[in-house]
Order: C-alpha cells, then sequence, then structure tokens
C-alpha cells in the first residue's frame, strides 16, 4: 500500500479478488476491474476448490477441477481484455477453511487488498454477508472489498 503524493489516501498495487462459481461472479469482476482500474492495480483472481475427507478415500476434490481451472482463466481474460493486468489460480483448501486460503494467498502474492462477494453458495449461516467472507473479515489484516 501507498500513499498518493505523501497525503492520506491509499492506493493498491494489487489486489486479490476471491471468485467462485455462482451468478454474482461477473458483478465481482467487474466492480474489482474498476476499483483496479482507479488505482492502476493488477488483480490476482483466486478460487479455492473445496476438498474434503472422504472414509478411506482421503482427501477428494468437492468440485470439478476443470470447471474451476476455467473459470479462473475465464475471469482474467475477462479482465485482460479490458486492459487490466491479471493473473489467477485454483488453490485447494480443506471445505471450512476457504477464508484462510484467500488470506494466506493474499500475502502469498504480495496483495494489499481483496474483493469478494457477499453471496457464494453457501448456507443459511450466510444469508447477510457470506460465511466465508464473514469469516475473512475476522482474520485478514487487509482491506476488504465487499460486493453486494
Amino acid at each position: 500500500v501507498r500513499r498518493a503524493c505523501g497525503k492520506g489516501v491509499l492506493m493498491f498495487d494489487k489486489i486479490l479478488v476471491a471468485i467462485d462459481d455462482s451468478e454474482h461472479t461477473g458483478r465481482l469482476l467487474s466492480t474489482a476491474g474498476e476499483f483496479a482500474t482507479k488505482f492502476g492495480a493488477e488483480i490476482y483472481v483466486l478460487h479455492v476448490l473445496e476438498t474434503g475427507f472422504v472414509g478411506k478415500a482421503g482427501v477428494v476434490n468437492l468440485e470439478s477441477s476443470d470447471e474451476v481451472h476455467k473459470l479462473v482463466s475465464d475471469a482474467v481474460a475477462t479482465l485482460t481484455s479490458q486492459g487490466i493486468k491479471a493473473a489467477g489460480t485454483v488453490r485447494a483448501g480443506l471445505h471450512g477453511r476457504v477464508a484462510l486460503e484467500i488470506f494466506e494467498q493474499a500475502h502469498e502474492v504480495g496483495a494489499q487488498a481483496i474483493v469478494t462477494g457477499t453471496h457464494g453458495l453457501g448456507s443459511i449461516e450466510g444469508m447477510l454477508v457470506g460465511s466465508t467472507t464473514q469469516k475473512l473479515l475476522h482474520v485478514t489484516d487487509l482491506p476488504v472489498l465487499v460486493v453486494p
């Protein structure tokens, strides 16, 4: 994070955008793109591929790996077609630990802010603000822009 002209205005060089496979992703990318354009920032797109334990099978993906990789590459293509420098990845994380994975990835890529949505594919627990977003707000030390 840097300050504009030594004043109190925060500037962001890199923004992590955490996406899921919901109908809100388009609006999330649009808002993140506007945010990045305003600050001249690059965007790092992340989808956390949820995994879980299934008996003796061990850790298994709860989503299709191919589909989520396509989701991230499509998001990066959308942003770069708008002239925004963007990259992305899929990161595996145990069900219930998605917020921690987002937080860790943000620090690993040097992001100074996180953009995420209020609603994903969560349960009643996350009706007002998604449960992953709620957890993220509690674990992160970075500014978080929450897009409805």
